[in-house]
């Protein structure tokens, strides 16, 4: 039979209907097997393609490019763990055409996989990173176990807590909003004569952080974070009162032989040891880290001092050191000690962490 039919797949007809009954069932098939990975790179579902990728598109359509939106994964697991035949990098800076380009999303319009920064962590040292979530995403920070040995002026405490988390939602590209949670501390103080114990939930804090520069490129980043801290915690586990802070942490990368660099201000409206009124704590932070013969493998170095103005406190001074391991883009592990320098700081503390994101 002669005549003419429009053929979908290319925007042209075919000669006869039995040519575009082929062409017709050819377009099906190839768009089931491979528009995926024409779009956004061979079998990714795990948003790892780069930013500008766009949709391929035939040689004689006039239609402007789309951006590659990212194939939904499979299951959640397929956003924490990479495919093990994807030789694509653990870590994949964002090519973005200018800092503008991610301003515009939001909770409610979450950020594309493929636009999504590098995963960074507030964990596992003291100092607080200036990197926020990126819009509409979540990331969850846990101490899975954490145990604190300190021995002197007559008493010996140890302390175990489990699954301290820090839950993070991003609100707009700059802005996360965080809660702080401890489910389970078991404090244990001897003493000369008798021996007390302290378990329960802890208190709890809820923190944003506001990133000012740095966010998404540059050598530098810097936020500020305010936070409040809630008295929800039992027994001597709280003072009881309100607490409430500002945070403001600085990344410095890029630093000679591969070095990053981290610092932090804070400053602590606190009850004093009197439990009657409130002082100010100032803490303060340094920490440098650098890769370990992988790209997954890092280590860190860093100095904690709390100066205490009006709170009844000694200085308190720590060296820290760990490593953090990632598993995936989106999946992190770390572990590491405290270690107290002066006289009333704590003898150590040892934990180890996980953090995810999605």
């Amino acid at each position: 039979m002669g005549g003419w039919c429009p053929c979908p797949l290319y925007g042209e007809e075919c000669a006869a209907s039995s040519t575009c009954e082929v062409i017709n069932l050819s377009s099906i098939l190839i768009a089931w097997f491979f528009l995926p990975c024409m779009a956004c790179g061979a079998f990714d579902s795990g948003g790892i393609a780069a930013a500008t990728d766009r949709a391929r598109q035939s040689p004689d359509s006039n239609a402007a490019d789309a951006v590659c939106h990212d194939v939904p994964p499979a299951s959640p697991l397929a956003l924490l763990l990479d495919d093990p035949a994807d030789p694509t990098p653990i870590v994949v800076e964002p090519d973005l055409a200018s800092p503008g380009d991610k301003s515009g999303f939001t909770m409610l319009d979450p950020t594309p996989l493929s636009l999504m920064r590098n995963f960074n962590t507030d964990r596992p040292d003291v100092t607080e990173s200036p990197y926020t979530v990126d819009a509409g995403h979540f990331q969850a920070e846990f101490s899975l176990v954490e145990y604190t040995h300190d021995h002197g002026y007559g008493e010996r405490t140890n302390g175990f807590s489990v699954f301290q988390a820090n839950l993070k939602i991003g609100l707009l590209n700059n802005l996360d909003l965080q809660l702080v949670l401890n489910p389970y501390q078991n404090i244990l103080t001897y003493g000369p004569s008798l021996s007390r114990r302290d378990s329960g939930f802890g208190d709890a804090e809820v923190r944003a952080k506001l990133n000012l520069w740095g966010n998404d490129g540059g050598k530098t980043a810097f936020s500020v974070m305010p936070f409040v801290r809630f008295p929800t915690g039992s027994g001597g586990l709280s003072n009881h009162h309100v607490e409430e802070g500002l945070i403001l942490p600085l990344a410095v990368q890029e630093l000679p032989s591969g070095f990053d660099l981290g610092a932090m201000a804070e400053f602590d409206l606190d009850r004093n040891d009197r439990n009657d009124g409130y002082g100010v704590d100032f803490v303060h932070s340094v920490t440098i880290g650098h890769k370990l013969f992988t790209e997954k493998l890092n280590a860190y170095m860093e100095y904690v001092g709390i100066a205490p103005m009006r709170t009844s406190r000694a200085y308190l001074a720590y060296f820290d050191t760990g490593v953090t391991r990632a598993l995936s883009k989106n999946l992190q592990l770390d572990a590491g000690i405290n270690v107290g320098l002066s006289r009333r700081a704590d003898d150590f503390t040892v934990f180890a962490g996980l953090s995810f994101r999605r």
